[in-house]
């Protein structure tokens, strides 16, 4: 009996103890789930630049190059990100409420009047379709788009605070990035063992194949638009190049300024250039990202580029910009999994 008693009396304080570590845990997840995203990506961040510092913390003092670096990485990515995002809420809320003010039918004439082609097309519209280009027709339409567009461009100020955690988070893994480290290091190894190890290393070698395959990405959707703004004749192909390789790090950054460049196009009378701009840029530009990407991972952790295209696709449908990186690591540790899983099985039929 006494045996039994000692037993049911362990058992219910491992009961206890699990239960007051998943409250625990709760109470954890729901104090630090708004900060993860600046978490995860200060950790990505840090890591991509860690070779880039690597002088300063030789050099200089912790808490001096953890400074530097911090600056370093705010120069590199955080004030583009931010001056290009303020710049295009900016530019599309006084565009839109521009064409708010403007008549639709005298934005039309005068910019496709002097076009046949286009005023042929014009004349066989329906009568009751013309009711669309009556003076103000389309006023309130554009008038409701401005004000929506006007919000999107107050929520900058999310982006920017979003973005100062990230740099404060970043300053102290810059500064404590070495034991956190060695502290996860030690946790996983308690956890899985030596697996452990090799887990950690598949998810190092993943990220830095994304780091990779988005600069890669970025440098050709660059130069073929470069090449498609060239083309179609664009004043300043070279800079709208530059702006289009830096919109790439943005989801869905790049059809911004080829699509721009198109209406811009179309608007001043050049059909041709500005609808074939804009196939260029859907078929190739923006396409060219679902190939290369995917390509350069696959042949930097050597997993099937099948798997890594559904990585990236699918961790952008279920984390945001953040699966960019979730979405590989994630395949990749499974993959690795299932090769050690198979190599004990291997080993016994040879």
């Amino acid at each position: 009996m006494r045996i039994a008693d000692l037993t049911v009396r362990d058992l219910r304080l491992a009961f206890g103890q699990l239960l007051a570590a998943l409250f625990f845990f709760v109470l954890v997840w729901k104090i630090l789930s708004p900060f993860l995203p600046a978490i995860v990506w200060a950790a990505i961040l840090v890591y991509a630049t860690w070779p880039l510092t690597a002088p300063m913390r030789r050099h200089w003092p912790p808490l001096l190059a953890a400074c530097g670096a911090t600056l370093v990485l705010a120069l590199i990515f955080m004030l583009p990100v931010l001056f290009l995002g303020m710049a295009l809420g900016t530019e599309l809320h006084h565009v839109l409420t521009e064409l708010a003010q403007r008549d639709a039918q005298t934005l039309i004439s005068a910019s496709w009047s002097s076009n046949p082609w286009i005023q042929d097309i014009l004349k066989q519209i329906p009568a009751s379709w013309k009711v669309l280009f009556r003076p103000g027709a389309l006023a309130p339409d554009l008038s409701a788009w401005a004000g929506r567009i006007g919000m999107l461009a107050g929520s900058i100020g999310r982006l920017a605070a979003l973005l100062v955690l990230v740099l404060i988070t970043a300053f102290f893994f810059y500064r404590y990035g070495q034991e956190l480290l060695n502290q996860l290091r030690r946790f996983v190894h308690q956890v899985l063992g030596q697996r452990g190890d090799a887990y950690l290393q598949t998810v190092a070698s993943t990220i830095r194949a994304v780091i990779y395959g988005i600069l890669a990405t970025a440098l050709a959707q660059g130069a073929l638009a470069g090449l498609g703004y060239w083309v179609t004749g664009l004043p300043a192909p070279v800079l709208l190049a530059v702006v289009t390789l830096l919109f790439s790090f943005l989801p869905f950054g790049t059809p911004l300024i080829w699509g721009a460049a198109s209406i811009w196009l179309l608007v001043h009378g050049q059909i041709a250039a500005g609808i074939g701009l804009a196939l260029w840029g859907a078929l190739v530009v923006s396409w060219i990202d679902n190939l290369i990407r995917p390509l350069v991972i696959s042949s930097a952790v050597h997993i099937p580029f099948l798997l890594v295209l559904f990585g990236v696709l699918g961790g952008i449908l279920a984390f945001g910009l953040l699966g960019l990186f979730l979405g590989p690591v994630i395949l990749a540790i499974l993959l690795a999994i299932w090769r050690e899983w198979l190599q004990p099985a291997a080993e016994g039929e040879v």
